[in-house]
């Protein structure tokens, strides 16, 4: 068994191609609101949140150090040979994802585990599309538990000033939900098929220096946003790793951070236009349960995290929202930028076809339950 780094670098290059054809129609959308509206161009830069932009900023150059380090790579690979079957081994990766996303965000944690997957083309029988696939879900899962584990979230920590563990106790019970059914749909989609290794794996460079050092740093970074001096935490930051590890600024995927950008301008100018205003407006934005119906669909055909900012415009139920966005987030392939990051990495279109067979019935089945448990 070994971890295909020729396919993991591939994989981090199409994240630029990915983001740049994401990235298109978001801009074309802002020409022509350009267009439309030149007297609003002047105001675009007070429609940005840039508390967030900076957050995420530090966020991903952290995260991406972490993961140039090649520690996890190490640390897993020894843990999944431990695993005997098919079905344990989908359970581990999908635990891993999980968890990773948590804290290192949903896009950084794929390119974290999916290399690792790559890695067993030679052991699975059915190959590790399957796999790949319940990873984009686990990470949708795991990184809507904390403010940091997607781009969404982190703007709803700091839009409405939550505290850390506030929004992980407020998100808990949503995360219980999706944990379990992700849990019973692994348990029924793998097989106990036992593993075979065909052949060794070789060493790579860890940096174990540069792991610690990070993970330090985004314990760090986390506790600065929740005192409110993340501007200083961030200028440490910038200044640790130009200085030690620039690399890593090279990795570190700015086409998301102007994605982000560009994401905030439109949807500002789009929850101003009037016939989006009377359509919203027609649904009572007063209930908890419109909220979260609203958000759930609109991230199906905008992306959760223009759909979060999209929401917020019409609505102060942040929790509402943050369910909707995240539940929406395992549907349509488009309804989180981390499916598109993860079906990328396979050069097969039927995965594309695939995927929606289990993300639509897993939206289905954890829209019902987290409506009817929370909302109804």
């Amino acid at each position: 068994m070994w971890v295909n780094y020729e396919k993991a670098e591939r994989g981090r290059r199409h994240l630029f191609g990915r983001n740049s054809a994401v990235l298109l129609p978001f801009l074309l959308l802002l020409v022509l609101f350009m267009v439309l509206y030149p007297d609003k161009i002047t105001s675009y830069s007070g429609f940005v949140d840039w508390h967030t932009i900076l957050n995420l900023t530090g966020l991903l150059i952290v995260v991406t150090a972490i993961r140039e380090s090649s520690f996890i790579g190490r640390f897993s690979r020894g843990l999944l040979r431990k695993t005997g079957n098919e079905r344990g081994l989908a359970l581990v990766l999908v635990l891993m994802s999980g968890v990773l996303s948590m804290f290192l965000t949903n896009d950084i944690a794929l390119f974290v585990t999916i290399p690792i997957t790559l890695g067993f083309q030679d052991v699975i029988k059915n190959d590790v599309k399957k796999l790949i696939i319940f990873q984009a879900l686990a990470v949708n899962v795991g990184s809507a538990l904390t403010p940091v584990g997607n781009p969404q979230n982190l703007f709803l920590w700091h839009e409405w000033n939550i505290s850390f563990f506030q929004f992980i106790g407020e998100m808990a019970p949503l995360f219980a939900v999706m944990s379990v059914v992700l849990m019973v749909f692994v348990w029924f989609s793998f097989s106990s098929e036992k593993l075979v290794f065909h052949s060794k794996q070789p060493k790579s460079d860890v940096d174990v220096g540069i792991f610690f050092l990070s993970v330090v740093v985004l314990a760090a970074f986390i506790v600065s946003i929740e005192l409110g001096v993340a501007l200083y935490a961030f200028i440490v930051i910038m200044l640790l790793y130009l200085v030690f590890y620039r690399k890593v600024f090279v990795k570190t995927d700015w086409l998301l951070l102007l994605l982000v950008v560009v994401m905030f301008i439109d949807f500002h100018l789009l929850s101003q236009v009037s016939f989006v205003e009377k359509i919203v407006e027609a649904f009572d934005m007063t209930s908890s349960s419109h909220v979260f119906v609203g958000s759930l669909v609109t991230s199906q055909f905008m992306s959760n995290v223009p759909a979060t900012i999209f929401m917020s415009k019409f609505s102060s139920q942040w929790q509402a929202i943050a369910y909707g966005v995240n539940v929406g987030g395992n549907g349509l392939v488009m309804a989180s930028l981390a499916n598109i990051i993860a079906l990328r990495f396979v050069k097969d279109n039927r995965i594309w076809i695939n995927f929606h067979k289990y993300s639509l019935f897993y939206l289905a089945v954890t829209a019902v339950l987290v409506y009817f448990l929370f909302f109804f």
